[in-house]
């Protein structure tokens, strides 16, 4: 929300992003403020509550949105590498919350995986009004496509080397993940999607081919497979 009234001004102008609530004047930016602070802190003291290595895990997922949203977002690569972070940071803590073992494939995997999905904003966001953020400006739309294309790439095969490191069997699951990853660049050429991931929730072939890897996984590793 803090991002939302620094940004507000541009969001105003921007097509899509001047129907919220900040952009919009349904929330006054002060409001805002307080409602953001009031959840951080509120959030922070639940985590520590939970644990201290939760917590400081916490802390940092904040520290690093703070530094994205007030400095790092204005500049181009290092604003995807810190939202890589950010979801890499959000895994961890999931990991430490259920108390299971943090796999290095699951961070590099992670991170990669927001990599795709930041290059993809980018590069849709180049075919629209590239005042919407600064950081456009250090892009352009061939860059933008080999760093997209280059992460796919490298994303696939973390997971292709993850499968064979675990067992010949979890290749079984290949298949899958290598359709839903050219679903979605399918998509975000055919449908311009690149924004707007959520659609991908939308989109019947990507669900179905996504509810077939999380099974056949699950029947992997813990069906006696392995």
């Amino acid at each position: 929300m803090l991002n939302d009234v620094k940004d507000a001004e541009k969001d105003r102008l921007h097509p899509k992003k001047k129907y919220r609530p900040i952009a919009a004047g349904l929330i006054s930016a002060k409001s805002a403020v307080v409602i953001s602070l009031t959840i951080m802190i509120t959030s922070l003291i639940i985590a520590f509550s939970m644990g201290k290595l939760v917590g400081l895990i916490s802390f940092m997922y904040l520290v690093n949105s703070i530094l994205y949203s007030f400095y790092f977002k204005e500049y181009a690569i290092i604003d995807a590498i810190f939202i890589a972070v950010g979801f890499v940071i959000r895994a961890i803590a999931g990991c430490v919350t259920i108390n299971v073992t943090i796999s290095h494939w699951l961070i590099l995997c992670v991170f990669l995986l927001a990599l795709v999905l930041a290059f993809g904003k980018r590069r849709h966001e180049l075919e629209g009004d590239q005042n919407s953020r600064n950081s456009l400006s250090q892009y352009n739309i061939a860059m933008s496509e080999s760093l997209f294309n280059s992460s796919v790439s490298i994303l696939l095969m973390s997971y292709a080397l993850y499968t064979v490191s675990i067992n010949s069997v979890m290749m079984l699951t290949l298949p899958f993940a290598f359709y839903g990853i050219f679903r979605y660049v399918q998509l975000m050429h055919l449908k311009g999607i690149g924004e707007e991931t959520e659609l991908l929730l939308m989109d019947k072939p990507f669900i179905f081919n996504l509810i077939l890897w999380v099974f056949l996984t699950i029947f992997v590793l813990y069906g006696g497979l392995l």
